[in-house]
């Protein structure tokens, strides 16, 4: 091995660290993404929202939305509406096709996840309601690659950048929902964020001369938010039973405290990726932006119901001590811009409220759709995302149970400008069950 003696493993190692410090995500969004979305990297991870099964079928619509059935987690002043002790479970498969306009390449990844857990109990029924909950906030999954060169003793030396990203952020929620009168109800929720993001960096040469080297990178970050929500409800406008719904909440901004771990060495695996050498550690924060939602919604008779939302959070606000995909403070590199989304959507119960009706009328049908501007701006160019979102509520025997099945597809960015376009969809199952609790019982 003719160069390695003059190259050396500190040499080769330093060398690793500079090319991943050099690397920009633009430059890894032109290589083959064969995972999840390339778009993962930038922030702390692609944004993961979910207000209840019902909401996401409508296009992510539910700040002002209202249901004695669901606990819509965007907003916990809608947490008032509880009467019965509701639980929720759900889970979701999703495949990503991405088209690389500089490699002229495609790949497909599919991944699964957990959507949402919790638990809403109705203390005064209609009046006073508390909810806990588990759910994503982030997810980091993506794996890229970029074919590249460089110059050893007069000699070019062609390697290949594979970089992997996976992990994100999780909360943790906990509130109440009252109403003050037939019109007025707020609420509010304290969340504990929570998570790790790993980075794992391959630099492969082509000539065996070249030893393999790799950089380990794992973030821990933690932190405290909370929320507040109001609605206000006319009712009877049209008909009877109909109700007109305005609505808002704010997620305020707080900072995460982080750990950041960093391994250099060769060949490194997952289960040793925590060994001495080559090994630094870090700490720092992040400083997270306020979320803004606002929505109205009108629902008459349970029979059909329509909402549309918006959402606000500026990123371009976020700080970070430690650089993460498309911002470090040192280098003076900010690609990350406000996030913004529009959606919407429609519900049909044709049955309504009539439970002797068949399963067929039963069932809930929904549609809705939403487009959003991403927290990512790696060009010139926005990232835009354009989604279709729709599914099924089925009832079934078991009273206040019911299955909720959904979709999403829609595409992410574009092959100009960024380079990179996401083709997603999502498949999703939730099983919804509600009844009373703690009823007292009466003897004749």
């Amino acid at each position: 091995m003719r160069l390695l003696p003059s190259v050396g493993r500190p040499a080769l190692f330093a060398l690793a660290f500079a090319l991943s410090l050099a690397v920009s995500p633009a430059a890894l969004a032109q290589g083959q993404n064969n995972y999840g979305s390339i778009y993962s990297l930038y922030g702390l991870g692609e944004r993961v929202e979910v207000g209840s099964s019902q909401s996401a079928m409508m296009g992510h619509a539910g700040a002002a939305l209202r249901s004695g059935s669901y606990v819509n987690l965007n907003n916990p002043a809608l947490w008032a509406d509880q009467g019965v002790t509701t639980f929720s479970a759900g889970a979701s498969v999703a495949s990503v096709r991405s088209e690389d306009a500089a490699t002229d390449e495609s790949s497909v990844g599919t991944a699964g996840d957990l959507t949402q857990l919790h638990l809403g109990l109705p203390l005064l029924a209609g009046r006073l309601g508390v909810a806990l909950a588990y759910r994503p906030y982030s997810r980091v999954n993506y794996r890229a690659a970029r074919r590249d060169s460089i110059a050893v003793e007069d000699e070019v030396a062609a390697y290949t950048l594979n970089q992997e990203g996976a992990g994100g952020l999780q909360q943790l929620s906990a509130g109440l929902g009252l109403r003050l009168n037939d019109a007025f109800q707020v609420g509010a929720s304290a969340e504990v964020l929570f998570g790790t993001q790993e980075l794992l960096q391959r630099t492969q040469f082509d000539s065996a001369l070249y030893r393999e080297t790799r950089e380990a990178r794992s973030t821990r970050l933690r932190g405290i938010t909370a929320t507040l929500g109001a609605a206000f409800t006319a009712r009877s406008l049209r008909s009877d039973g109909d109700l007109l719904t305005v609505a808002a909440a704010l997620t305020l901004p707080t900072q995460l405290d982080a750990d950041r771990t960093v391994t250099l060495g060769e060949s490194l695996d997952r289960d040793t990726l925590l060994t001495p050498a080559g090994e630094t550690s870090v700490d720092g924060d992040a400083r997270l932006p306020l979320v803004v939602r606002g929505g109205l919604a009108y629902q008459t008779g349970g029979r059909w119901a329509v909402a549309l939302d918006g959402l606000y959070e500026p990123w371009s606000s976020f700080e970070s001590s430690l650089p993460v995909g498309g911002y470090d403070e040192d280098q003076s590199v900010d690609q990350l811009q406000d996030r913004y989304r529009v959606g919407g959507g429609v519900e049909v119960t044709p049955a309504g409220t009539d439970r002797r009706a068949g399963v067929v009328r039963r069932t809930s049908y929904r549609l809705g759709g939403y487009a959003e501007r991403g927290l990512y701006a790696p060009t010139e160019s926005s990232v835009t995302t354009l989604a279709l979102t729709g599914g099924l509520s089925v009832p079934n025997r078991l009273t206040g149970a019911r299955f909720d099945l959904g979709f999403e597809l829609g595409t992410r960015g574009s092959t100009e400008g960024v380079l990179v376009r996401d083709t997603f969809l999502k498949g999703t199952l939730t099983i919804n069950f509600g009844e009373r609790w703690f009823v007292r019982r009466r003897f004749n």
